[in-house]
């Protein structure tokens, strides 16, 4: 009678071990265990889950009689790669949970067309009651640090691009799904994307952070890593928050200064559009308490940031922040109040901050920034 073989992790020698003669000699055995003539007369099926796809010799497969299914192309077994859309929606249902948070928390894999969750998260999130970043124990740090911090060139102007939220081009074709056969961006990329620390948009073969756990890993793994300055920046970023909550102009104008000046390196900063790449940078740590939505239309215009609250944000209030380039931060909050973007919280009953941040290129004394913050108190109707 055939036999049908089921490996779990097929791939655990690959990913970890540093000897190749090892991994040779185990790369012969599966070719001997599942495609040798002898093979043919005991296999009936096997089945093989791992990370990583089967590696790759001279660009082919060592086993090339395996139906592959991966992070890249799922096809037929998309649903089961993580929880649906709906399924997650009737677990908030059914145990009393924001639906919002957990989206914002654990969605963000756009498989095959389909939005995927990270099952384990959503189940512990449901279990303690609590949003937080279940994915982060200490190898999760080392293994972005190991892809993030190689000497590719446009690798950290990617890995800057993403963590601002903008998506980058890359070419998976050339990753020879081995750890240890890292020669370009690409490969690092994608080596990251098959571990689930980036997500992958087919339509646009592009790469991109999934959701705020994710970021939240990337974020541990720089502190942890030798982007020093990035790392300063993002821990003034719950500083940046309240200190715009509590009206504090200057130290918010002082904060974004100090972002500007971190990451000017990588990003372009000469329009509206860069500013708001620092901005989603400054405000880093802001999605665990708000949805924020970028140039959200609303009353006669697109307003630049809208931030609001989810059910976990205690008394954090909405804000809408609008930059401007070259000229005042009150133009930017008379802009504000003269298109009614705060129209966009019209359902929010609890006050409403105005925010204009302006950048100066001709800036004294090297403040380039100001900020100007007013409170709204929306009318109950």
């Amino acid at each position: 009678m055939p036999f049908v073989i089921i490996i779990d992790e097929w791939d655990c020698v690959i990913r970890n071990s540093t000897d190749k003669e090892l991994v040779h000699k185990y790369l012969q055995f599966l070719h001997t265990l599942f495609k040798s003539e002898e093979s043919k007369s005991f296999l009936a099926l096997s089945y093989i889950t791992g990370i990583l796809p089967i590696k790759k010799i001279k660009d082919e497969a060592v086993l090339n009689n395996f139906r592959e299914y991966t992070m890249l192309k799922s096809r037929m077994f998309t649903e089961y790669y993580g929880f649906t859309e709906e399924e997650v929606k009737d677990l908030c249902q059914k145990y009393d949970m924001d639906f919002d948070s957990i989206k914002a928390w654990y969605n963000g894999y756009l498989i095959d067309g389909r939005h995927m969750y990270n099952p384990n998260s959503v189940v512990q999130a449901i279990e303690e009651k609590e949003y937080d970043s279940y994915w982060k124990n200490t190898s999760s740090f080392e293994t972005i640090n190991t892809f993030i911090t190689m000497n590719y060139e446009g690798l950290k102007d990617d890995i800057m691009t993403m963590l601002s939220g903008g998506k980058v081009m890359v070419d998976t074709t050339s990753f020879q799904n081995d750890f240890s056969e890292i020669h370009s961006k690409d490969d690092a990329l994608t080596a990251l994307i098959h571990l689930g620390y980036l997500a992958y948009d087919e339509t646009m073969l592009s790469a991109y952070i999934p959701n705020y756990e994710v970021a939240k890993a990337f974020q541990m793994a720089l502190k942890s890593g030798s982007w020093t300055e990035i790392s300063r920046a993002i821990s003034t970023c719950d500083e940046l928050l309240m200190a715009t909550i509590a009206g504090k102009e200057e130290r918010v104008a002082e904060l974004i200064e100090l972002a500007h000046d971190t990451y000017t390196s990588v990003l372009k900063y000469n329009d509206e559009n860069s500013l708001s790449c620092v901005i989603t940078m400054a405000y880093f740590t802001a999605p665990a308490y708000y949805n924020i939505v970028r140039e959200m239309s609303s009353g006669k215009g697109l307003a630049d940031f809208v931030f609001i609250p989810r059910a976990n944000a205690g008394n954090r209030p909405a804000m809408v922040v609008e930059l401007k380039y070259n000229k005042s931060a009150e133009t930017a909050i008379k802009q504000i109040q003269e298109n009614r973007y705060h129209g966009a919280l019209s359902d929010y009953q609890n006050k409403i901050l105005l925010v204009g941040i302006n950048y100066d290129a001709e800036g004294k004394d090297k403040k380039h920034h100001t900020c100007v913050i007013e409170e709204w108190q929306q009318r109950a109707t």
